[in-house]
């Protein structure tokens, strides 16, 4: 017995040396960009050089300078690797658009998400007020704040202020899109019921082109370059820094739209996005999706609506990381 008993305590004081020196990324779940629109979804696009106001409502919201409606919309989504289903992500946004140069808006949208991790789930949202200024009939402004949360086990941590600017660039049938975002740094207090977890989400600039090649046909090309290197996590006062490096922090798409959202369009795009875990693992996307409206003299100007799949990991099996993501967006403008 006694030998027994000392065999147990030597076995404990081994796994706790191994858990102390284990990474602590490797005990805190990963994330990736989330797609908060269904319109997104089908572009497999973080709308930072849409025109769609499906899209730039929760996206670059400068370029819903260019339109003179009124707008309010919500979208759901979740996630699928067999043989789960993800929780049910919202979005909402509302926007009035003022005079022809300013326009003010509100919208909820998470900002990483991470559904289907080894050891738990994460979400973030953001919950901004945004304002928008058309500087001439080209150029176009926009400031999105306020404030963001972060759910882990145990619960939701304090609040963070999420700070984005954009700029939209539209002349003839082309179009450029800057957006940068800082998403802020969150505590949780209890976190695993009683640890202390700090973590600093990382900024983002986007940059994207635009080209509209007729009334039925648009290209979108999107460019984004995540500031891995300034993300922190601290676990009970102990950080930890893990030298990614930089080339893997870049992520684009290519997205093609088809058609008029006044009757059917069809969207779709192919993508890259990258999952921060212990080392930063990039994933294809690809996506499809159907958008148009219905009940146009019932509802003012109309009701819009977007319904859209995504695979996550195109070839990579469920149990490596890759999901199936479908979405559903509903908009009216008046």
């Amino acid at each position: 017995m006694i030998f027994k008993s000392k065999w147990h305590y030597l076995v404990s004081v081994l796994c706790f040396c191994s858990f102390s020196f284990l990474p602590l990324h490797a005990q805190i779940s990963g994330y990736d960009v989330a797609y908060p629109s269904a319109y997104l979804l089908g572009l497999s696009s973080q709308g930072v050089v849409s025109s769609n106001p499906m899209s730039s409502l929760y996206g670059n919201t400068a370029f819903l300078s260019y339109q003179s409606k009124h707008m309010l919309d919500v979208s759901a989504n979740a996630s699928y690797a067999n043989p789960n289903f993800s929780p049910l992500y919202l979005s909402g946004a509302g926007y009035l658009s003022f005079s022809e140069s300013i326009g003010f808006g509100i919208r909820g949208k998470p900002v990483y998400l991470r559904s289907f991790p080894s050891d738990e789930r994460y979400s973030n949202y953001a919950f901004q007020a945004f304002v928008n200024w058309k500087f001439n009939p080209y150029v176009s402004f926009a400031i999105q704040i306020g404030p963001g949360v972060s759910g882990r086990i145990g619960g939701y941590s304090s609040y963070s202020w999420n700070v984005s600017l954009s700029t939209a660039i539209q002349y003839e049938n082309f179009r450029i899109g800057i957006l940068l975002e800082s998403p802020g740094t969150y505590r949780f207090d209890e976190y695993l019921g009683s640890e202390r977890l700090r973590e600093k989400l990382p900024e983002r600039f986007m940059l994207g082109f635009g080209y509209k090649w007729n009334d039925w046909l648009e290209l979108q090309l999107e460019g984004s370059r995540k500031f891995y290197e300034n993300t922190s996590v601290d676990l009970n006062h102990k950080s930890q820094f893990i030298p990614y490096p930089v080339r893997t922090m870049y992520s684009g798409n290519v997205s093609l739209v088809i058609g008029k959202i006044e009757s059917f369009q069809v969207l779709t795009g192919v993508g890259r996005e990258i999952r921060m875990e212990q080392s930063l693992r990039g994933f294809t996307t690809g996506s499809i999706g159907v958008a148009g409206s219905f009940f146009p003299s019932w509802f003012g100007e109309g009701l819009f609506y977007a319904v859209s799949l995504q695979r996550s990991g195109i070839s990579v099996k469920e149990r490596d990381g890759g999901e199936s993501r479908m979405a559903i967006q509903i908009q009216t403008q008046f």
